[in-house]
């Protein structure tokens, strides 16, 4: 029998995103790889770093991992030494998690790793990085609304006008695409980094 792509014209939005998913992870994977991290543990150490202390049963919470894969994952960045376990004050039966000091140096040189690849794929966006990222915030909070996973602990990034005033100044020579992208991605991070952590509850410290 004779098969070709032919069907594949036909696929639905979630076989996208099926796709999406596991070039995401190679991306990630092949870059990450000298560090010793996959790219599901980048996004475990950046979501301690985001909201720490947080409780594993949180994570599962906000992420829409199993609690098994969860706690696997928890056991191996303890492993490494990279995972401060403290009591929970709220339940006694559970742990908040933070990074240690060596957890925080990897997190920040993996961040550095993925500063040199963004521009690039940013560039090769043809309707830019935030509108990108405001679809995807989209289809986000409609998986969620299917799976009853808590609300992402953080907004997608408004699409500005560009003919609108800017809201930083430069006077230096013009840069280049590439270097644009990496000053929008710098500041993405800062508007991260500084954001007002998110209000958490007693079951989310559980």
């Amino acid at each position: 029998m004779q098969r070709n792509g032919s069907n594949l014209r036909e696929c639905t939005l979630l076989f996208d995103v099926w796709l999406v998913t596991h070039l995401t992870s190679r991306l990630l994977d092949d870059h990450l790889r000298p560090l010793g991290l996959t790219g599901d543990e980048f996004g475990l150490y950046s979501l301690i770093h985001s909201v720490e202390p947080i409780a594993p049963g949180q994570v599962s919470r906000l992420t829409g991992m199993a609690q098994t894969t969860v706690s696997g994952m928890v056991r191996r960045l303890a492993a490494r030494g990279h995972l401060v376990q403290v009591p929970n004050p709220q339940d006694a039966r559970s742990r908040l998690l933070r990074l240690s000091d060596d957890g925080r140096h990897v997190t920040e040189e993996a961040a550095g790793v993925l500063v040199t690849i963004l521009p690039r794929l940013h560039g090769a966006l043809a309707s830019g990085p935030d509108a990108v990222r405001t679809a995807l915030a989209d289809l986000d909070s409609a998986l969620r609304g299917l799976t009853d996973v808590a609300p992402r602990p953080y907004a997608a990034p408004a699409v500005e006008n560009d003919d609108g005033p800017p809201h930083v100044t430069y006077g230096g020579p013009r840069l280049s695409e590439a270097q644009e992208a990496e000053v929008r991605m710098f500041i993405d991070w800062l508007r991260t980094r500084d954001r007002k952590p998110p209000q958490l509850t007693s079951d989310d410290l559980r």
